[in-house]
């Protein structure tokens, strides 16, 4: 037996152009994703058939023109036809619809109902047009009775209502400028901590600055030089070897050179070395024996005084008193 059935026929025809499907349940029938277009069926549309206006044909020969927009993840169709089409149809019955691609974005559709039975003629808005337009004269037609009545009623309850009405636009104008307050309020506090916080900041900077000024003059204070001469005050670390100040270091050989250091009386001296490094200088060997035999004290002023490229006069100028405690000295 031949299947020779117009219907089998157009099936066969159709499943060899481009289409898509969609069953219309009430709940979505209008989202964006109801009237989107599956992402495959665009790729495939090819670049002349394409256009942002199509048109949707039933089989009974009605025909809907829609717009086509884009979004960042797909391709839709616009509200406005899309209700306009879902309406004439009274879909929203999960009825299954096939859109097959005819070219230039026209569609032929065909409308599934919910028992498998394709749509050959249009359906009536007996059931639900004909009972919405009744409940919709009888909506308008009451509500034209409520507007009546509430421009003709003076009765204290519309009295009571009314007054109930201006109290709630009262409060609401008072919470928003409550609103508005705490807003400034919160404004004022951040600028406030804002301005806190640079102050803090400022002050800190300057402490920092302060502590850095200090330090240097005690640097000063402890290696004073001047031209050809340099004076420090002796500490404990400095009776081991001494670290010559990066001042007085351009007056001595940049290398490692070994320095006489005389005592002032003119009879007794030392030779010591100068250790020339990357980072310091510093008198090592000999320095030692030269600070137990001269003799220099924790607290003792001494001045070096360049009298040759590589002799010293050292001279103290304050003597430190050694006292009974050897860990303590008193100068004079």
């Amino acid at each position: 037996m031949g299947m020779n059935i117009p219907g089998f026929i157009r099936i066969k025809e159709d499943r060899k152009k481009l289409g898509f499907f969609k069953i219309f349940q009430t709940a979505d029938l209008s989202s964006e994703s109801m009237r989107a277009f599956p992402y495959k069926f665009i790729r495939k549309v090819a670049k002349k058939d394409f256009s942002y206006k199509m048109v949707l044909k039933a089989q009974w020969g009605t025909s809907w023109e829609l717009e086509v927009s884009k979004n960042p993840r797909f391709y839709y169709m616009e509200k406005r036809g899309w209700d306009q089409f879902v309406s004439d149809n009274v879909l929203g019955r999960n009825e299954f619809i096939t859109f097959t691609h005819k070219g230039k974005m026209r569609f032929n559709v065909n409308i599934y109902e919910q028992n498998g039975v394709e749509m050959r003629i249009p359906r009536k808005h007996q059931t639900m047009g004909s009972s919405s337009g009744i409940k919709k004269e009888q909506g308008e037609s009451s509500l034209k009775d409520v507007k009546k009545e509430e421009e003709t009623d003076e009765s204290p309850g519309r009295f009571e209502v009314d007054t109930r009405k201006k109290k709630t636009e009262r409060s609401n104008i008072s919470t928003k400028k409550m609103k508005s307050k705490k807003v400034y309020n919160a404004v004022e506090r951040g600028e406030s901590s804002k301005g806190a916080e640079l102050k803090a900041r400022k002050k800190k900077k300057a402490e920092l600055a302060s502590t850095f000024k200090k330090k240097k003059k005690l640097k000063r204070k402890r290696a004073e030089c001047t031209d050809r001469e340099f004076r420090i005050t002796i500490r404990t670390s400095y009776l081991k070897f001494l670290a010559i100040p990066m001042e007085f270091v351009r007056y001595i050989p940049n290398e490692s050179t070994m320095f006489t250091i005389r005592h002032p009386n003119g009879e007794t001296s030392w030779k010591v070395l100068c250790l020339v490094r990357n980072k310091r200088t510093i008198f090592s060997r000999g320095w030692s024996r030269m600070a137990r035999e001269y003799p220099l004290l924790i607290g003792d002023i001494c001045t070096f005084k360049l009298i040759n490229p590589t002799e010293l006069l050292l001279v103290i100028s304050k003597k430190a008193k050694k006292t009974k405690n050897k860990f303590h000295t008193i100068i004079e």
